[in-house]
Formats: structure tokens, C-alpha cells, sequence
């Protein structure tokens, strides 16, 4: 009884001198102090939000109930769980205020707050979830230096069957954004009257042995897609077989990006007009307002004028920009050590000395990609499809509802 009386005693003292390790098991959550219990719940670092039980975080449990958003975990103690619950979660507090003095001033001093929370968070997203499983690209790059060995392992290139032999070639790019879908522009789906049919993954050299290759599933292309403009230019491809061992790329949640700077890449043309290259290639672009950009497109290119589901990028000393070729691919930008794709090469004039290129934003589409690559139980969207591997004449479905 002695012995079994140290020893509680000493297990009591090891335990009070070592408190309990709560482990930050989601990496989307970013915590600004030493204090476990603070976290951010969007990628901006701008909504603070607070580490609760689930159970005493209603405004998550009500976005599960309402839009099948899932919380971001902070740590689990046994098998509670603790989210990331924002500040101002508890809307009935603000309801309770008696003192129409204090419901003046909260009238007042919330809108910004009620602005900043009430917006999508960042990480809570279908898309922000399969972002943080997945931690560890005409693009056509004018004057890009060439990337590292599997710098970006998630740039596909579609492929396109020769009429005349067995060879392959590859005429627009895309993004692998999860194991079993690529991101690319709905321009591409129809290239000269003919399908894509395989998609070149990981590969830093498209001549050499590398990369994995899959076959084209099915074909999405945006419902309100039309060829005769640029707007809503926005494909999924689903592969026959998931990718497993390669990373996917992660996509942007807001409008407004964090940095000026993007990063282009791609296979295309390195001088106007010219060869491309078999050389995965990046570049370093800048953002361009929508504003400055209209400037360069008259109504013909763009018959309503830039949307502000496009963005623009460039480079204003005229080195560096992109051109024709690899139509579909990304543009990237880094942040908290993952790179996200912000847009989809849309449209362009020219190459490094010609005006800034048009990009799909691809933030503006979250709702439709989610809809097709991270469905709901039982709510499989019904989009414009094509299955590739019947004997039905694919090119014909797609011109007939276009």
C-alpha cells in the first residue's frame, strides 16, 4: 500500500509539471501566440477566432447543419474535440442587448466585424479542407527559368492523339486539384475539333520518361460556358484512376490575393511564335487591376467588358509575360509554405511585350468545383459531361450544348 502510495504521488508531480501537449492537428489553423487556445480561422490571419469544444461552438455546428461546412480541428483532448471557433460565434449575445444606447453602438461598431466573419473562412471550404490533406501548369512562359525536379508535381498537360502515328501532344495545361480531377480552361476541352484523351502529370520534361499519365474519365465544362467569349472558361477533367503519389494544388478562397507577385507555369512557347518547350517553365508575373487591364481589350475580345470572375496579369517592363500555348494552366501564388492556384489562362495577345494576359479567377468558382470534385452525399451536380469512354460521339454532345 506504501509503494502504491509513492508511486501516485510521483505520477501526481510528473503529471502537474508536464501539463498536457494539446497537438495542432490541422495545419490550416495558425496560431498568433503561445496560447493554444487563440487561433485564425481564415489564411489572411485577419478572422481571430478562439479554440472550444465542439459542442460549445454553435455557429460551426450550424454552417455543418446549413451548408455542410466542416470546423477546422484545433487538437482533440482524448476524444473531445476542440475547433476554431470565431470570436463572435455567439450571435444572441448581440440579440439580448437591452439598452438602445448598446444596440446603437453595436449597430455601429459590428459592421466591420459582421463584414470580416460572415464571409467564407478561408480553410472551412470543402476545397480549404482537401487543401491542408494534401501539405507535405495559352501558359506559355516567355524568358521563365526552369523549375526544380517535382517544384510543381501537380502541373498536368493535356494530351491530344495524332492523326498520323502513335505520338501524343500536349497543347494545353491544367492542375491536378485532387486525386482524381485537373482544373483547366473550358477552351481546351475542343481543341481543333478534337477531345483531349490523356493528361501528363509530375512531369518537369515532357520528352523525357517521367511523369504519370491517365486517361480522360469524363469531361465538366462550365454550364454557362460559351466558346464565342471568355467568359466563364472553367473545365474539370476526371481521370480513370486517382493520382496517390503525387501532391495536388491547392486553390485560392478569396478575391483579393496576397501578394502582387503570381508565378506562371507552363510548356508553352518561350519567344512569340516560336517552338515550345519541353521544359516545364516559371515566370514571375505582376497583378494587374481590372481596370488597367480593359484598357488593353476592346469590346471585341471581351463583349461585357472584364468580370470580376477574370483577373489579369503581366509584367509592365514588357520580360516575362506569357503567350499562346498551354492555354488552361495556372497562376499561382504562395502563401503559408503551399502554393494556390488563383487563375486559369484564359486569353492573351501576344507574349512578353504585348499587353497583360486574362486568367479565369478561380475563387469565383469554388461553389461549381466543389459541387463536382468534393460533392455532398447524394447531391452529384448535374453538369454538361461527356463520357469517354463509351462509343458516343463525345465532340457532338459537347457542340450540342454549346
Amino acid at each position: 500500500m506504501v509503494l502504491m502510495a509513492v508511486a501516485a504521488t510521483a505520477t501526481a508531480r510528473v503529471a502537474s509539471a508536464n501539463p498536457v501537449i494539446k497537438p495542432q492537428s490541422q495545419r490550416g489553423i495558425i496560431f498568433p501566440t503561445e496560447s493554444f487556445d487563440d487561433c485564425f480561422m481564415d489564411m489572411m490571419r485577419s478572422v481571430p477566432g478562439t479554440c472550444k469544444l465542439l459542442l460549445d461552438c454553435p455557429g460551426a455546428l450550424e454552417r455543418w447543419d446549413r451548408d455542410h461546412i466542416a470546423p477546422k480541428t484545433c487538437f482533440f483532448v482524448k476524444f473531445d474535440q476542440y475547433v476554431c471557433c470565431a470570436l463572435t460565434d455567439n450571435i444572441t449575445t448581440t440579440k439580448t442587448t437591452t439598452s438602445p444606447t448598446t444596440t446603437t453602438t453595436t449597430t455601429t461598431t459590428t459592421t466591420t466585424t459582421t463584414t470580416t466573419t460572415t464571409e467564407a473562412p478561408l480553410i472551412l471550404r470543402r476545397s480549404g479542407e482537401a487543401c491542408e490533406d494534401a501539405r507535405p501548369f495559352g501558359v506559355t512562359v516567355v524568358d521563365g527559368e526552369p523549375t526544380t525536379v517535382r517544384e510543381f508535381p501537380y502541373m498536368a498537360a493535356l494530351g491530344w492523339p495524332s492523326s498520323f502515328d502513335t505520338q501524343v501532344y500536349y497543347r494545353c495545361g491544367g492542375s491536378l486539384i485532387s486525386p482524381k480531377f485537373v482544373l483547366t480552361a473550358a477552351h481546351c476541352i475542343s481543341f481543333g475539333g478534337q477531345l483531349p484523351t490523356t493528361v501528363r502529370l509530375g512531369g518537369d520534361n515532357l520528352t523525357l520518361s517521367m511523369g504519370e499519365d491517365r486517361q480522360i474519365l469524363r469531361v465538366f465544362t462550365h454550364p454557362n460556358y460559351n466558346e464565342t467569349t471568355a467568359y466563364n472558361d472553367i473545365a474539370l477533367l476526371e481521370l480513370d484512376t486517382p493520382i496517390t503519389n503525387l501532391t495536388f494544388a491547392c486553390l485560392w478562397q478569396t478575391t483579393e490575393l496576397s501578394a502582387p507577385i503570381v508565378t506562371a507555369i507552363g510548356y508553352g512557347q518561350i519567344q512569340f511564335a516560336g517552338l515550345s518547350s519541353s521544359q516545364l517553365l516559371k515566370v514571375s508575373l505582376q497583378h494587374v487591376t481590372n481596370e488597367q487591364c480593359q484598357q488593353h481589350y476592346s469590346r471585341d475580345a471581351l463583349i461585357d467588358g472584364l468580370a470580376e470572375s477574370q483577373l489579369c496579369a503581366g509584367n509592365i517592363l514588357g520580360k516575362g509575360d506569357t503567350c499562346q500555348g498551354d492555354s488552361g494552366g495556372p497562376l499561382l501564388q504562395r502563401w503559408d509554405t503551399m502554393w494556390h492556384v488563383v487563375g486559369i489562362t484564359s486569353l492573351g495577345q501576344g507574349c512578353a511585350n504585348g499587353p497583360p494576359s486574362v486568367y479565369t479567377r478561380v475563387s469565383s468558382y469554388l461553389d461549381w468545383i466543389e459541387s463536382i470534385v468534393w460533392p455532398n452525399v447524394g447531391d452529384v451536380a448535374q453538369q454538361p459531361t461527356f463520357d469517354l469512354r463509351g462509343s458516343v460521339d463525345t465532340l457532338a454532345a459537347y457542340k450540342s450544348i454549346i
